[in-house]
Order: C-alpha cells, then sequence, then structure tokens
C-alpha cells in the first residue's frame, strides 16, 4: 500500500506530528498516512503487530526534536538504547524492508550522530533529512509534500477534472497524393486521373471533419471497416470505485492434534486486510459441539484497518473422547464473510489391563479414627550476612513458614521460601530472623556488618606535579573584571615550584608559566592580573604568630613602577568560608610603598601603595583568600582585587 506512517515521540513532538498528520491527510487522503500503531491487544507480540504496520506503508516519517535522541526511562536508561523502544522498532522495520525513510527535523534540531546511535539505526544518518520550523509551516511542510510526491510517484497525483468546454481535437492529417508515374510508365495517363481522384477524396475527407457534428453523418462505404462509435463530448468521467476491505486468511483450517482428556491445545488464527479501507468485524464460533473450542485471545476486535494484521488465538479443551468439528466464522459489514473450519481429537484413556481374580481376604474391622496431623512447625534452614559498601546484603531459606520478619529492620517481607534482600547499616548490627506457620514460629540471628570505607589517601603537605586550584575574581568598580583564574602545579623542584596560569572566563587566554619559592616571602607578578604575595607559604613555611619580614623583593608594578619597598607581619588566625569550603586559617598583611615620581599630573593615578591581606589554609596548600587594595598617590583607591578559592583539583 502506497501509505505514510508518521513516526514520532509523544514527549518530544507530539503536538508537530498531529499537525503534520491534519496537513498530509488534507493532500494525500486520511486513508494513506497513519500515526500510531493501535489497537496492539494483550496476548499480542507488538513487535510483529509494529513490523506489520510498518510494511504496510511506502513511507516512514521520522519526527526528530531536541529530544529524540536523549529521552530517558524512569530508570535514567535512554529511551533508544531499549531494544523494545517503539521509535527504533519503527524505524528498524522500515531499514530492513527497504522502505522509504525521511528523517524530518523540528525547528532546527540536528541530525543525530552516527555513532551516537544504535547499530541497527546507523543507517538513518545517511537518509536525507528535512526540515520543519512553525515559524514558516506552510512553506517547509509544503517542501515536505514535494518531497514526498516524488517518492510515491506520478500515480498518486490527483487526476485533473475534464474541462467544461473542451478544445477541439487536431485536425485529421492531410493525406498527401500519390507521386506522379514517371514518363516511360506504361500508367502515364491513369497517373493524371489517380492524382485527380485522390484529391477529391482528400476534399470530401476534410468536408466531413469540418461537419462531423451534423446530426446525419454521410453513410460510410461499403469497402471501408465500420469506425469505432466515439464518446460523447460531455460525457463525465468514469468514478473510481470506492475503496472496500479485503479479508485473508493464512490459512482456511485449524487442525489440533490429537489432545488426552482434561488437557488444552491452542492455535493463533491470522487474519490480514489487504484492501483498501477497514473492516468492520464481527467473530462467532458455530457448530461447537459442548462447548470444546473457545476464544481466548482477539487482537482483532471490532475493526481491523487497511493493510493490518490481527489473530484469534482458540483453544481446545474436549469434555470426551472422539472427534471435534466446529467453525469460526469472521464476518464484516461489506464483504464476504470469512471462515475457519476447526477440528480437533480427544483420546479415550488406555483401558486398565484385566488382571487374574485374586482372592479376597476377609476385611479387617476399621481402625478408629485418628486426629488429623499438627502442621509442621516452620524452620529457617539457613541465614547469612554478606558485607557490602553501605550495608549488608541478607539472604535466607525456610519452609512452612507464612510470614517472615526482620528486626530491627527493614520489618516484614515476602513470604518465600528463599530470598536474599539488602539492608543499609552505618555500624554492624545483630538482625533477627522471625518465621511464622501454622505450626508456630520460630528466630534466628546474624550479625551484619558493613564493608568499612577505604583508608584515606596520603597527602602530601607540599604541592604535586597536576594539582589545581581554582579561583574567582571581582574588583572595586562596576567596570571592573571579574575573572576565573587556574593555577596547575607543572613540577616542583625542591623548594620552589612551577606553575601555569590561565584565564579560563570571560575570555580564554593562553597560560602562563611562572616559578616562585616555598620557604621565602615573595612577589610574583602574573602580568595582567597583577601581583601575588607567596603563594606556597601555607604549604612549605606555615607562618607562627611572631612571622615578620623585611625587604621582600618587589618586581615591577605594570612593568613600569618600580622602587618599592614591601614588608610583612603575620595578624592572626581566622576561619574563612569560600566557595571551595571552610578552612582554618593564617592572616597576613603586607605593605608595599613607593615615593610618587609623576608629578602633580599623576596624583590620582600613580600608584603608591599596595596593601594586601592574605589568609593562608594549610590543607588547602594555598591562600584560599585575598584581598589586593592599589592607592595612587593622592590616597584615591585605584582598585581592590577579591582572590577566592573556588575549586581544588588533585591529580
Amino acid at each position: 500500500m502506497d501509505g505514510i506512517f508518521i513516526s514520532y515521540r509523544r514527549d518530544d513532538s507530539a503536538g508537530y506530528a498531529g499537525r503534520l498528520y491534519d496537513r498530509l491527510a488534507g493532500h494525500f487522503g486520511a486513508g494513506r498516512v497513519f500515526m500510531d500503531v493501535e489497537g496492539i491487544e494483550p496476548g499480542t507480540d507488538f513487535v510483529d503487530a509494529i513490523e506489520n504496520a510498518v510494511a504496510s506503508c511506502r513511507v516512514l516519517i521520522v519526527l526528530i526534536g531536541d529530544e529524540w535522541l536523549s529521552t530517558t526511562d524512569a530508570n535514567g536508561r535512554r529511551r533508544l538504547d531499549d531494544p523494545h523502544d517503539f521509535i527504533r522498532l519503527e524505524t528498524r522495520a522500515a531499514l530492513a524492508r527497504d522502505i522509504r525513510v525521511v528523517p524530518v527535523l523540528l525547528d532546527r534540531a540536528p541530525m543525530p550522530a552516527y555513532e551516537a546511535l544504535p547499530e541497527d539505526l546507523r543507517p538513518l544518518v545517511r537518509r536525507q533529512a528535512v526540515e520543519l520550523n512553525h515559524k514558516q509551516w506552510d512553506a517547509t511542510s509544503g517542501e515536505l509534500i514535494r518531497t514526498l510526491e516524488k517518492i510515491l510517484g506520478a500515480n498518486d497525483a490527483p487526476t485533473p477534472a475534464p474541462s467544461a468546454d473542451p478544445e477541439p481535437a487536431a485536425p485529421p492529417p492531410i493525406i498527401p497524393a500519390p507521386p506522379a508515374a514517371t514518363p516511360t510508365s506504361p500508367a502515364k495517363h491513369w497517373g493524371r486521373w489517380g492524382a485527380l481522384a485522390a484529391l477529391i477524396v482528400a476534399a470530401v475527407g476534410a468536408w466531413l471533419w469540418l461537419n462531423r457534428g451534423t446530426p446525419h453523418p454521410p453513410a460510410t462505404p461499403a469497402s471501408a471497416p465500420p469506425a469505432a462509435e466515439a464518446p460523447a463530448r460531455n460525457a463525465p468521467a468514469a468514478e473510481a470505485p470506492p475503496p472496500v476491505a479485503h479479508l485473508v486468511a493464512e490459512h482456511k483450517e485449524a487442525r489440533f492434534d490429537a489432545i488426552a482428556l482434561g488437557k488444552t491445545a491452542t492455535l493463533e488464527l491470522k487474519l490480514r486486510n489487504t484492501g483498501q479501507a477497514p473492516a468492520a468485524l464481527k467473530s462467532t464460533l458455530t457448530d461447537n459441539a459442548h462447548g470444546s473450542f473457545r476464544i481466548i485471545v482477539d487482537t482483532c476486535g471490532d475493526s481491523l484497518r487497511a493493510g493490518g494484521s490481527c489473530s484469534y488465538t482458540v483453544a481446545f479443551s474436549p469434555a470426551q473422547a472422539g472427534n471435534y468439528l466446529a467453525a469460526l466464522h469472521v464476518s464484516q459489514l461489506e464483504g464476504e464473510p470469512l471462515q475457519w473450519q476447526l477440528s480437533g481429537e480427544a483420546e479415550a484413556p488406555p483401558a486398565p489391563t484385566p488382571s487374574a481374580p485374586v482372592a479376597v481376604p476377609t476385611p479387617a474391622p476399621a481402625p478408629a479414627p485418628q486426629p488429623p496431623p499438627a502442621p509442621a512447625a516452620p524452620r529457617i534452614l539457613s541465614l547469612d550476612a554478606r558485607a557490602e559498601s553501605d550495608g549488608a546484603t541478607i539472604c535466607y531459606r525456610v519452609e512452612n513458614s507464612t510470614q517472615l520478619r526482620l528486626t530491627p529492620r527493614p520489618g516484614d517481607l515476602p513470604s518465600t521460601a528463599r530470598n536474599c534482600i539488602k539492608v543499609p547499616l552505618s555500624a554492624p548490627a545483630t538482625l533477627t530472623l522471625t518465621a511464622t506457620g501454622p505450626g508456630g514460629s520460630t528466630r534466628q540471628k546474624v550479625l551484619a556488618t558493613p564493608t568499612p570505607p577505604p583508608p584515606a589517601p596520603v597527602v602530601s603537605a607540599h604541592p604535586q606535579p597536576g594539582e589545581t586550584w581554582i579561583y574567582r575574581t571581582r574588583g572595586k568598580w562596576p567596570t571592573s573584571p571579574a575573572r576565573t583564574l587556574q593555577f596547575t602545579t607543572d613540577r616542583v623542584d625542591g623548594n620552589t615550584v612551577y606553575e601555569n596560569m590561565s584565564v579560563l572566563a570571560p575570555k580564554p587566554a593562553r597560560a602562563v608559566l611562572r616559578r616562585s619559592p616555598g620557604t621565602q616571602a615573595t612577589l610574583v607578578d602574573w602580568g595582567d592580573i597583577g601581583w601575588e604575595f607567596s603563594p606556597w607559604m601555607g604549604a612549605f613555611d606555615p607562618p607562627t604568630n611572631s612571622g615578620r619580614w623585611r625587604s621582600i623583593s618587589t618586581p615591577k608594578l605594570e612593568g613600569r613602577w618600580g622602587d618599592w619597598n614591601t614588608v610583612a607581619k603575620v595578624d592572626g588566625r581566622e576561619r574563612v568560608r569560600v566557595p571551595a569550603g571552610s578552612f582554618d586559617t593564617v592572616r597576613i598583611e603586607v605593605w608595599s610603598t613607593r615615593l610618587a615620581t609623576g608629578g602633580s599630573a599623576m596624583r590620582d593615578i600613580e600608584p603608591t601603595t599596595v596593601h594586601f591581606d592574605v589568609w593562608y589554609a594549610p590543607e588547602a596548600k594555598r591562600y584560599v583568600k585575598m584581598v589586593r587594595t592599589t592607592k595612587a598617590a593622592s590616597n584615591a583607591e585605584i582598585e581592590e582585587d577579591i582572590f577566592e578559592l573556588v575549586e581544588i583539583r588533585a591529580r
């Protein structure tokens, strides 16, 4: 059937699918456009149902939205990785049957990458895609319709209606006169009369053509064969017959193998609608002696769509030995009914083998009635505990029990003969299993111990190659730059640390390599981001309350302002919270000063004082916070920069 099947996800493109269905149904007809695999009844193999539905069409449209590839199920697994996912089944069936598959990308959704698809869907990326856009719906859906018309071929184009006033047909061709005889021909004189006769015949034929509408045309010469009667000019074109349903059964008979009494056998009878219209169905069993045949699964229901398939599962349960016959009739409102002949055989049980007569002893007196035996007591056959990372797995095996309970947690358990359950624990605990039944109850204890956590790795107090610290900086003014900086240890040579600094945001920049001593107070110049005071002091030489430093080596600021005098001292201990966490720190205060050299014109822009407040955390190996204030010769603040640790990444 030259149909069009629309494959879509309801939580990704349901709105587009409904709108596209209306557009295609209005152009190609509702009987040729399908959106869903409907009528899958309980007990039906839904894989066969989907493959049959897709096989009945000539084109499969796959609507691909932003979440077509990434949608997950309730367990967090990507739905496209599920072999039973409807979208995957529909697309795989079309690709396997060489049905034309047209990917349709919704609102600029990207085409899925080859490696992101399951192996059976990877041929999809080689199909030319079409785009649909709700802002340009008429244009993009029209382009899709033109693509489908090319695929379905010229036979799918609507037949043009006949014109009310058709143009007259072209006049009959003029019959040329036969060539004149040559001078040496014996028919020299007859050739002139023959040419004249040909001209007369041509003139008469032309007059008959021009007067073909007269009520009494001239009679046809006896020597000419009768001409076929031309159709009337205004006769209406013959209407196409309406579409009808046509039911086809795979087999006309259903013969059950011989079975023993008390047994049941089943057969599946498959039905297919190969017509162009849906079939309204009604199924009945006739001539069913003793009700031995019955329909236990009906996937057909009241109707079967065009090109669809369904089945009836019939059970044979004989009541007595013998042969059985019945018929399953499937009738429709229009068209011939369909019938299956049902037959089965029930075998009689074998006759008992006659035995030699034996002497019947005198019956002993009946024993006195005994009280019914007491129900068996429940038993716990095994009870084990297996350590897990966050608890223990308890496995048990019991008998004669109708109720199980594990205390202090989780309480009631499924009353199965054997089972294993996971019990969350943070410390060793004694668990008690109680089994209860009609014969009483019993209990047994087991010690459950969770697996201890692995020992914490030994962390060096000094920085190690590959360790990374990420800081976020901000300034005092609205125009001050806000940056994200990354410092990564390249190598450590004794007490000297080589590290790379790179700007991550707002605009990434190439890394800069610097070295600095870990045991000596110094200022490190990073260029655009300015100075940093002894970043490794907390790792190599944690300062004490009496720490003081003078004549600290200080580079030029911005490569221009030099001759600095820098001193530093410990200013106490504090608990500091930054985005990377809360740390115990030692606070150091640093002053760098110089004399102004720029004159009065530079009083407000020439830096003469840089003040640092730095908080060192030995567990972070680096400072976790730094506030740097730069003042001009006029004592006005040029800038105040705040550095805060955001993240520490181990090797």
